[in-house]
């Protein structure tokens, strides 16, 4: 492979001509952002679903509640 504009990161295949990223630690850098920001977004739905069954809960005692204070 042809060295690109004196850069390390990149080179050329000789036979396609498609410019290759040869940097591998650039890469172990993307995979393990993108493994972060999935755990976040995981985090992110769990904590959602768990405050909106906190909510329901709260309604449901709230109902109790009134049904109580009612003498229904």
């Amino acid at each position: 492979m042809d060295i690109v504009e004196n850069r390390t990161d990149i080179k050329r295949d000789p036979y396609s001509g498609a410019i290759i990223n040869v940097d591998n630690s650039a890469h172990a850098a993307a995979v393990s952002g993108y493994k972060t920001r999935q755990s976040a977004k995981e985090q992110l739905k769990n904590n959602t679903a768990d405050i909106n069954i906190m909510k329901d809960e709260l309604t449901e005692i709230k109902t109790m509640l009134r049904t109580l204070i009612d003498g229904r």
